[in-house]
């Protein structure tokens, strides 16, 4: 062979030992070496999100605590809906609003709670009104909220109203 010829298969020797070396060395290292600094990443963001949690702990704890009366005992439904009518009657006597009419609509069943629907109509002047709404919405007991509301005021009388809405009780299962 002449020098040039050599030096020709050596460079593609060289070449080709190369792309051997890159391929089966080289190429399967890095890719591991990315693998792992994935696992390292996904590995530090869970423990930062732990360590959030474990300084949050107290909090947490504390707002278990508040919570945790609204997560009673398996009860029917039916137990339930007994319960939020005689609660709204109280709340309604207290505060003198007559409800004319009360009846219960159902309950839906979500994924963590069930939602006790119940439909009211009441009378009131509007103070007696707005604090019966208040009541019910900031009760220390359950937890209500009022989905809908039409207010209309009474026929022949100046102040009295006349309302209807739909009243929502969370049942945390």
């Amino acid at each position: 062979m002449s020098p040039r010829e050599r030096s020709i298969a050596f460079a593609t020797v060289a070449i080709l030992a190369a792309a051997l070396f890159y391929n089966f060395v080289i190429d399967p290292v890095a890719r591991q070496w990315q693998s792992l600094n994935l696992q390292i990443s996904s590995k530090t963001e869970s423990l930062k999100k732990d360590l959030r949690m474990l300084s949050m702990e107290k909090e947490l704890d504390r707002n278990y605590s508040k919570f945790s009366k609204y997560i009673g005992s398996a009860r029917s439904q039916d137990e339930e809906v007994a319960d939020l009518l005689a609660y709204l009657e109280n709340i309604s006597r207290s505060d003198s609003c007559l409800i004319t009419n009360i009846k219960p609509i159902g309950a839906k069943e979500y994924a963590a709670y069930k939602e006790v629907l119940i439909d009211i109509s009441a009378e009131a002047d509007a103070s007696r009104f707005s604090k019966f709404l208040y009541d019910i919405e900031n009760s220390k007991d359950m937890i209500l909220r009022v989905k809908r509301l039409t207010l209309t005021s009474a026929i022949g009388q100046a102040n009295a109203l006349r309302g209807s809405f739909v009243i929502s009780k969370i049942i945390v299962d």
